[in-house]
């Protein structure tokens, strides 16, 4: 009986033991397995009282004993303590507290961030669909959640595994970073594999997506331009992508209805392959005096017949076509006729730009004669690599002057003039020599989008001002040890201070005795 009475108090002590560790996984993860505990637990903790109980005086006995109370209060502790943990936990995951101790500040986002994120009147979610996770992207968009957890969301998308997100959003490359405002959306940028998102360019696109106006961009039609659809040479990722940035699209045929829409902000004549009539020319030029913005684009051995509007502008149309004499296109398969573009004149559409590569195929120069009220800047130029040829149309064509002339060739002018009738208003014109840059295929190669877009944006005069939000980084603090400062704590570390240690504790047990 003594051996099944001593068995009972060890399963008791056993039981007691599955109880409290089923109870701290059940807090801790509240995962199924706690009950794998608890519940034996509970039945040998039953079994090994009922045997217990039924030899009178042993429990009297038992509580009585020094053993039993050493043991009790050994429970109730590691409870007390499991318990706390508990509730430290709890209430640190309630009322999270963040400290940023780097000098710079890394890890805390600016006021003016903070700002529009605490003026989000809706829900906003970005979305980024890549198909690896980046271990960057996550603690820097909880950095906004944290803000506005009401009405920030972000989801990280595998567009592959996403179907119906990556068709609704469009997305035609790993990497792209959407925008989500109520029923507006807008694409901020496409990341390459590894790049963090910038906090200026993040926030800058929520500010935008927030704003009341809808800039209206109308593209002419009639004249043989590209269908703004997706087919081979099609317009169709233009619109998308205008789109995406709160831009309203729509075609414009001046031949069946011969009047300016009162909100044309800007409008595009892109690739035309037949004459405008001189009633469309007159409209333009009327757009453009109403304080409207143009953008033409405009491929070689094409005449628009728009002599009298680039008069006015100080623009004149060059027959040439441009050729890189080291053809440096050749890699990807295209000829001569291909421009790859990697530096910019300062300007507000280029900006950005700077050793960012744009490609161009087959390219006219643009003339510009300058004037006293009319600020042009050449946004787009070839290089001294390059020249003008005279007879494009012949084989294997080589530099031959007179005829030909030598490079850096400028084929794409952003021109600004004063409005006579508006002391701060400004009339805006773009021409670039070359329109298969924003054509289906070309318009998602390296970076032509952005030279589109920025383009549309300084026309539209929708550049207004973002935030200056300066990029942070990490002071150099690197410290320059000599040689003996190295050798002294490589010694000091490993054997000094340990030895020390050692040597005291033996000193003080000798001491004691």
């Amino acid at each position: 009986m003594k051996i099944w009475q001593r068995l009972a108090q060890y399963l008791l002590w056993f039981s007691l033991a599955l109880v409290v560790a089923g109870l701290v996984v059940l807090v801790a993860t509240g995962e199924g397995l706690a009950y794998g505990f608890l519940l034996p637990g509970l039945v040998v903790m039953g079994l090994s009282l009922g045997h217990l109980f039924q030899r009178q005086g042993w429990f009297t006995n038992f509580l009585g004993k020094r053993s039993t109370r050493m043991g009790t209060n050994g429970l109730v502790g590691a409870i007390a303590i499991v318990v706390i943990f508990c509730l430290t936990n709890f209430l640190a995951a309630q009322m999270v507290v963040r400290l940023d101790l780097t000098e710079t500040q890394l890890y805390t986002l600016s006021s003016q961030t903070q700002g529009v994120l605490q003026n989000l009147s809706q829900p906003l979610t970005v979305r980024i669909f890549q198909g690896t996770d980046d271990a960057n992207l996550e603690p820097f968009l909880d950095n906004y959640q944290r803000l506005n957890p009401r009405q920030f969301r972000y989801a990280l998308v595998d567009p592959n595994q996403d179907i119906a997100a990556a068709r609704r959003f469009n997305v035609q490359s790993q990497g792209e970073v959407h925008l989500e405002y109520g029923d507006r959306t807008q694409l901020v940028t496409v990341l390459a594999q590894g790049e963090p998102l910038n906090e200026s360019l993040l926030t800058n696109s929520i500010l935008r997506i927030q704003g009341d106006r809808q800039p209206h961009f109308y593209l002419l039609q009639g004249h043989g331009e590209p269908p703004l659809d997706q087919s081979p040479g099609g317009l169709g990722q233009m619109v998308q992508l205008l789109e995406s940035q709160s831009y309203q699209v729509s075609p414009l045929n001046l031949i069946q209805n011969p009047v300016l829409p009162p909100d044309a902000e800007a409008i595009a004549l892109i690739a035309p392959q037949t004459s405008l009539l001189p009633e469309e020319v007159n409209l333009l030029q009327q757009h453009l005096e109403n304080q409207g913005s143009l953008l033409l684009s405009l491929d070689p051995q094409t005449d628009p017949a728009l002599d009298n509007l680039l008069d006015d502008w100080g623009l004149s149309l060059d027959q040439h076509l441009i050729l890189d004499g080291i053809n440096r296109a050749e890699f990807l398969g295209l000829g001569q006729s291909s421009l790859l573009i990697t530096e910019y004149e300062a300007h507000p559409i280029t900006a950005a730009l700077t050793n960012r590569m744009s490609i161009y195929q087959d390219v006219r120069p643009l003339l510009f004669d300058a004037s006293e009220t009319i600020q042009g800047t050449p946004i787009l130029s070839s290089d001294a690599e390059t020249w003008a040829e005279s007879n494009p149309e012949i084989p294997d064509p080589t530099f031959d002057p007179p005829g030909d002339r030598q490079g850096p060739i400028p084929f794409g002018w952003a021109l600004e003039k004063q409005n006579p009738e508006a002391t701060m208003e400004t009339i805006r014109l773009v021409a670039i020599g070359n329109s298969t840059f924003v054509t289906n295929g070309w318009l998602g190669q390296y970076h032509n989008s952005d030279v589109f877009l920025n383009t549309v944006n300084w026309l539209a005069k929708v550049e207004n001002a973002p935030l200056a939000i300066q990029p942070k980084a990490a002071q150099n603090r690197r410290l320059n040890l000599g040689r003996w400062q190295i050798m002294a704590i490589a010694w000091l570390a490993p054997i000094i201070f340990p030895l020390g240690g050692v040597g005291a504790a033996i000193f003080c047990l000798w001491q004691r005795r």
